[in-house]
């Protein structure tokens, strides 16, 4: 059947007359004779009758007007829905991003964007790096926000801004009140740390790597809100990004680490911006906006 007369017919009883329905459609009223006609011989019945100068739906008219009124509704709500995503109105966006900088630096970002378009059905996942760009890469991710993924992947990374370590401290703490600490300062301190996997357990671990390296006793720590708590407890130091986020008034400071000054690169990922939606672009380019240096650091 073709749409256009499905259309005609569904305005002619709606309207109640053939004429009322070719003024809205914009035909004239020939048209709308020649389209209901062409209906009525493709389906094999009549969908009017003549009484005098009334024209009378039939029983088969009525059901065909039920559905067609439903499918118009439908493909209405289809268009609207792809114009949309087309617009970045609609649409799905799934994405993950490495801690700290999900709590710190996202969240605020996310929340606006969720309220300004409210349609868009967004998950945002926490994850480390490696496994972040291995699943941009198997398109299961949209993009990420992590550090630079291995050239072997073949990804796009856009740099937005650069990440130092730090040394999360109890107040309480001898080295609490200074404005920056040595590596030596730490020795013989437990030193609490994120997991091997983790990229900044790694940049500690090059940081360090040589003669010093042997003189700190390091505890694995899986999560940097459980190290916080663990350093507030006087259990150890932390080794955490320089986010004034993090730090507590009253009872825990970040001090950098002033003769090594480990920094590390974070950015956008994404495997090819062609296959990516218009809500994913846009979410993208707010993003985009933190590319102004940390104001922490």
């Amino acid at each position: 059947m073709d749409l256009r007369a499905l259309k005609t017919f569904e305005a002619c009883v709606r309207l109640g007359h053939f004429l009322k329905a070719a003024e809205e459609l914009q035909y004239a009223p020939s048209t709308v004779t020649l389209q209901i006609q062409r209906l009525e011989a493709d389906l094999g019945v009549s969908l009017f009758v003549r009484d005098g100068k009334r024209v009378i739906v039939t029983e088969a008219g009525r059901w065909l007007y039920h559905e067609a009124s439903a499918l118009l509704n439908s493909i209405g709500a289809m268009r609207q829905t792809v114009s949309d995503i087309a617009t970045g109105v609609n649409g799905s966006v799934r994405f993950s991003s490495i801690e700290p900088v999900a709590s710190q630096q996202l969240a605020a970002v996310i929340a606006r964007f969720c309220k300004t378009r409210p349609k868009v059905q967004l998950t945002m996942e926490v994850g480390g790096s490696r496994s972040i760009a291995e699943r941009v890469r198997a398109g299961e991710l949209d993009f990420g926000v992590c550090s630079a993924p291995p050239s072997k992947l073949m990804l796009e990374f856009e740099p937005l801004f650069e990440e130092r370590l730090g040394v999360m401290l109890n107040m309480n703490h001898p080295l609490a009140d200074r404005d920056s600490i040595k590596a030596s300062d730490l020795a013989r301190h437990t030193i609490l740390v994120k997991e091997p996997t983790c990229i900044y357990r790694e940049l500690w671990e090059t940081a360090i790597y040589g003669a010093q390296q042997n003189l700190f006793s390091c505890m694995e720590v899986g999560s940097f809100f459980v190290i916080q708590q663990m350093v507030k407890a006087e259990l150890g130091i932390g080794i955490v990004p320089i986010y004034s986020g993090l730090e507590q008034e009253g009872s825990l400071v970040i001090r950098p680490i002033a003769d090594l000054n480990p920094v590390i690169t974070i950015g956008i990922t994404y495997k090819d911006r062609n296959l990516l939606g218009k809500a994913a672009l846009l979410l993208m380019e707010d993003i985009r906006s933190i590319r102004e240096p940390n104001p922490a650091l």
